[in-house]
């Protein structure tokens, strides 16, 4: 019996220790992931980024309505150093769908309704257009990294210049991997504007 207790009294005065030992393990590994990053300097990264465009101005069934339309991201990105990148940004929306025209003649966005039921206002469609952007990247911190640049959206119905401002905030995962979550705003040159939020996972190399 008293074996039993001397035993369990060792096991509780050490087992803060092996309690202690595993956090240091676990740090240490962590550590090592993020040195392991920073000791190799990536010139590439290909990233894929599942996403939903927000669109305010949009029309369904002669009503208006804010659309939320699914969306992919392929991204291409030249590292120039650790903080500056270039890249080429493609987004595809891959549905179809109708946006009011704001450059129509008697344009009112408080009778828009009204003006549509009476055929007053012009429409833009949109048949799963694709969006293609420069884009300049600069990353201040280590979980942040800050995009503008400007491109074209492309449509069989019709193209548009566009301006693109955007953020990812990228997490290290081994084997020069990240995931990142990734924000864009599009100012769509004469036609209209979208705000696109995603997740998505990148590849250095």
């Amino acid at each position: 019996m008293k074996n039993l207790i001397l035993s369990f009294c060792i096991f509780f005065a050490l087992s803060p220790l092996f309690s202690q030992e595993h956090e240091n393990d676990s740090e240490e590994t962590n550590a090592e992931i993020h040195e392991q990053h920073e000791e190799h300097f990536h010139k590439h990264a290909i990233s894929f980024i599942m996403s939903h465009t927000h669109v305010s101005t949009g029309l369904e069934n002669g009503q208006t309505k804010r659309l939320v339309l699914a969306s992919l991201g392929f991204n291409y990105n030249y590292n120039i150093s650790k903080k500056w990148s270039v890249g080429l940004h493609n987004d595809l929306i891959i549905e179809d769908f109708e946006v009011e025209d704001p450059h129509a003649e008697g344009h009112d966005p408080k009778s828009l309704n009204k003006l549509y039921e009476e055929d007053a206002i012009a429409t833009i469609e949109r048949s799963k257009p694709i969006s293609s952007a420069i884009m300049v990247s600069y990353k201040p911190l280590e979980h942040l990294v800050l995009m503008a640049g400007g491109g074209m959206e492309l449509s069989k119905n019709e193209n548009f210049g566009l301006i693109r401002l955007g953020l990812e905030i990228p997490f290290h995962i081994p084997n020069n991997w990240e995931v990142l979550g990734a924000v864009a705003y599009d100012f769509n040159i004469d036609a209209y504007n979208s705000f696109t939020l995603g997740i998505g996972i990148a590849k250095l190399f």
